[in-house]
């Protein structure tokens, strides 16, 4: 049952952050609405309670959900492929990496990650688990299927995104590269807001395993093509000015 409102979450106003670019989502949770005349491609799906925002945005913009021709995914966690299920049902298709697909399609990806579970106590984590909860993480639809991402070329879907294995934060992590907007969809590989704690706003990175934090840091370098270009990440605000990319690199940390 989707509810009407999550007295945790604080709704996106579904803006348009560059030309044919909206952002969706709350303030803790992002994805994407790519325009390309009435067509959209969804960059991630937050979590399945989220498709309030999109059906509102929809409405908004005089669409219809059958305008929605493609979801891509940044990586297989649950606060990004949230209600992409429902979708493929009505015959949308999903592209995520081989390398998550087995994660999304199992409900281990509903549970919460280690470092969550490690300091649930805090407020903000508290804040974050829900809002996840509110919006149905637990019971969200797991994936069937996924179309799968081939990296490097243009997908033929709205905006043609280029897909760039990144890896790291979790192992079939993306980022998807827009030319003509000259913009980053980075998803998790590099945000600029910590989506479980909170703090200041900066330039953060963190892997699904702790295990794995240094090489977060480490993959940004495949990055470098792009240094020039407006940054839309999966958590915090998008860095919409020429370079944005650039320079999270140069700031990023890994969250502690």
């Amino acid at each position: 049952m989707l509810i009407k409102h999550n007295p945790f979450a604080s709704p996106r106003p579904g803006d348009e952050v560059l030309a044919g670019i909206h952002l969706l989502g709350t303030r803790r949770v992002n994805f994407y609405a790519v325009t390309e005349g009435d067509a959209v491609t969804l960059v991630d799906c937050g979590f399945d309670g989220h498709r309030r925002y999109l059906a509102a945005w929809l409405e908004r913009t005089g669409r219809r959900q059958s305008d929605v021709e493609a979801v891509i995914l940044t990586h297989g966690h649950a606060d990004h492929v949230g209600f992409a299920e429902r979708l493929r049902r009505k015959g949308v298709p999903v592209y995520l990496h081989d390398a998550d697909a087995a994660f999304a399609q199992s409900s281990r990806g509903r549970l919460p990650p280690q470092r969550l579970r490690r300091r649930i106590w805090r407020p903000a984590a508290l804040g974050l688990l829900g809002e996840a909860a509110c919006d149905g993480v637990f019971v969200q639809p797991l994936l069937k299927s996924v179309n799968r991402v081939g990296c490097g070329s243009p997908l033929d879907v709205p905006g043609r995104p280029v897909p760039l294995f990144v890896g790291a934060h979790s192992a079939g992590s993306v980022v998807f590269h827009l030319p003509g907007q000259a913009a980053l969809f980075t998803g998790d590989a590099l945000m600029t807001r910590d989506p479980m704690f909170f703090g200041h706003d900066r330039p953060i990175v963190f892997a699904e395993h702790t295990a794995n934090n240094a090489a977060t840091v480490s993959v940004l370098r495949h990055l470098t093509p792009y240094m020039d270009d407006a940054l839309l990440p999966g958590h915090g605000d998008p860095w919409t000015f020429a370079g944005g990319v650039g320079q999270a690199v140069q700031q990023a940390e890994i969250a502690a």
